[in-house]
């Protein structure tokens, strides 16, 4: 089975190319080739920037695959343009990696039929992915196009990019205090091992075809809970400071690395259909995590995040 994954060196998509090659599959990646890899087994490496259709046709009309895996997508016109260039004479599947933030504003835990719309906690983001799924829905209501969606929550693990669990390493390795949103929200992880196996588990099922999948662990998390897992896995005790952002007049994305909204989805329908069900729970995935991160020593940095000192002298 011939495979392009659009995108191979971020985050997502190297770890799904990596997992893609590990099982046997034949794989090409599409990326704007700034980055290398870092790893071995792609057949092609095609370079250029998915935005340009003189590029999407000179590296891919001619080529002919079973899957695609779309991890690079974030607005509407990315995928018209790709799906606009394509040989769709052997194409099985269609995955798109989609959010948990195209739903609006909940406290509930969200089943896939829970409206879609503008959430002001995601901004742009997640109704741009909303527009993109959009548009593939109505490919697959026309066109039988072959589509699969994929809405995770929180992905974390090794080679993140985003200074999210490695903000927290920093900051209990070293003794620091780790200030946090007062407030009792909820929020929900995916181990990134576990979101690569979800993925490629949808191609192996027809009952995925034209379907919308959340995709989380099911086990629910508060702020304190994670930074005390982190203590935990780290085996080092910190001051958690919460902070009322209101009071202190200081944005929560100044000092902590996710938005205080309660996150949670519900995954009942991805197991019905029979699609693989994340296993690593937060303090198997912490560790995992942290032995990357004291293995690879990441310099990976927020630059929102400027306010962190200040928040704790208040």
């Amino acid at each position: 089975m011939k495979i392009l994954v659009m995108g191979g060196t971020e985050f997502v998509s190297s770890s799904l190319t990596k997992y893609l090659i590990s099982r046997g599959y034949i794989v090409d990646i599409f990326t704007r080739g700034i980055k290398p890899t870092s790893y071995s087994g792609i057949r092609k490496h095609l370079k250029g920037d998915r935005k340009s259709i003189e590029d999407l046709k000179l590296n891919i009309s001619n080529e002919s695959y079973d899957y695609i895996f779309d991890t690079s997508a974030y607005v509407k016109e990315d995928v018209q343009k790709l799906i606009s260039t394509l040989n769709k004479e052997n194409l099985k599947r269609y995955v798109f990696c989609s959010s948990g933030a195209v739903y609006t504003p909940s406290d509930k835990i969200n089943t896939e039929e829970f409206t879609r719309g503008e959430n002001v906690n995601w901004g742009s983001y997640g109704l741009d992915k909303k527009k993109a799924e959009d548009y593939l829905f109505g490919l697959w209501k026309e066109e039988k196009f072959p589509i699969t969606i994929f809405r995770p929550t929180y992905i974390y693990g090794e080679d993140n990019n985003l200074y999210r669990e490695t903000y927290l390493f920093d900051r209990v390795t070293k003794g620091l205090d780790v200030p946090i949103p007062d407030g009792d929200e909820e929020t929900q992880f995916v181990y990134i091992s576990d979101l690569v196996k979800v993925f490629e588990s949808a191609i192996h099922t027809d009952k995925t075809v034209g379907q919308a999948y959340n995709v989380t662990n099911s086990e629910t998390v508060t702020w304190q809970q994670l930074v005390e897992t982190t203590m935990k896995v780290v085996n080092r005790k910190v001051n958690i400071i919460k902070v009322d952002s209101e009071k202190v007049n200081i944005s929560i994305r100044d000092y902590f690395p996710f938005r205080n909204v309660t996150y949670l989805l519900d995954t009942k329908k991805a197991e019905e259909d029979g699609l693989y069900m994340p296993q690593i729970d937060l303090f198997e995935g912490l560790e995992l995590a942290y032995k990357w991160y004291c293995n690879a020593k990441p310099e990976v940095k927020d630059e929102k995040m400027n306010k962190i000192d200040l928040v704790l002298e208040i």
